[in-house]
């Protein structure tokens, strides 16, 4: 291991925790803010156009309403489409891992009827039901699988792979946002470009649903549970099984390159899990993980979709969500 493979680990650490921390969730937090507000206070009918409003003002006719909402609701399903895709190789990556004889073609099959049925008849039951419980059980997986990769791997190499994420985000933190130095490569800034377009893409219907279970909030509540809380969840995370992937990967590097080419990136997590020596129980546990995360994803982008394609005004939802 020389130092200059330590350094761009290190460096790839930070810009991992660039691309997933407080910046992308702002990016979510700054239209649905807006959108609750101008949704709540003038009882406006569910609409990505309303975060528009103080850019436009007066100019936002009915029209042109229509039109911001009709784009943005073709984009969105592409959108989902793309990422249920996403889901179903992260998903059939961990069972042809673990059963390799299985045809691919006719599992990727059932597993999106599997994942479309589920999210069907849970975003169906509504938020307080099958969402809410859904996004409960999802979180309790997460911490289950961290908690378990932290006491069953290297925790202290885990726990400093955390550190370093958190001091190379910071000292970058400037460099990455704004690329006045070029920080990392070129491939560093198209990388960056990418990740963000794909949270930007996101946004529209991410405000939609945060705004709506937004009612009874103060701002400062909507901050701390929909911006601080999961970008910080989200960097331990990154930093757990991202530092865990570059020190295996440092070490053996042209095995993990070959199979990013030849297998895939959704197969490096499960290689990870062989290399701890837990495969079967870090990928049975993390197939339930993606599998509830990608209905719940899909239940809540349902919900702001369904209620962008209404055409009648909506009364304010204090009736539906409880307080």
């Amino acid at each position: 291991m020389n130092s200059k493979s330590v350094e761009a680990a290190d460096f790839s650490l930070g810009a991992l925790f660039f691309h997933w921390g407080f910046t992308p969730y702002a990016i979510y937090i700054v239209p649905a803010l807006t959108f609750s507000l101008f949704f709540y206070q003038d009882r406006n009918k569910p609409s990505i156009s309303l975060a528009a409003k103080p850019l436009l003002g007066s100019n936002l006719n009915k029209r042109m309403e229509n039109i911001i909402d009709g784009i943005s609701l073709f984009s969105l399903v592409t959108g989902m489409a793309g990422a249920l895709g996403a889901g179903i190789l992260s998903l059939s990556g961990g069972f042809l891992k673990l059963f390799p004889d299985w045809n691919m073609g006719i599992l990727s099959g059932v597993i999106t009827l599997v994942i479309v049925l589920t999210f069907v008849i849970s975003s169906s039951t509504g938020i307080e039901r099958g969402i809410k419980n859904l996004s409960l059980i999802n979180l309790f997986f997460f911490f289950l699988i961290a908690i378990l990769f932290v006491l069953l791997g290297e925790g202290g190499k885990i726990l400093s792979s955390i550190k370093i994420g958190f001091i190379e985000y910071g000292k970058n933190f400037l460099d990455l946002s704004l690329q006045w130095n070029g920080a990392g490569s070129t491939w560093t800034y198209d990388w960056s470009v990418f990740n963000f377009a794909m949270w930007m893409a996101w946004a529209p219907v991410t405000a939609i649903f945060l705004g709506k279970i937004a009612y009874g909030r103060t701002i400062r509540e909507f901050l701390l549970f929909n911006w601080f809380l999961p970008a910080l969840f989200c960097l331990i995370w990154m930093g757990v099984f991202g530092g865990t992937t570059l020190d295996l990967a440092i070490l053996h590097p042209e095995f993990y390159q070959n199979l990013f080419q030849t297998s895939g990136p959704e197969s490096i997590i499960y290689q990870v899990f062989e290399d701890l020596g837990y495969f079967k129980l870090f990928s049975y546990l993390f197939i339930v993980a993606i599998f509830i995360s990608y209905v719940t994803a899909a239940d809540s982008s349902t919900d702001a979709l369904a209620s962008l394609s209404m055409k009648k005004s909506v009364r304010i939802l204090s009736s539906l969500i409880p307080i």
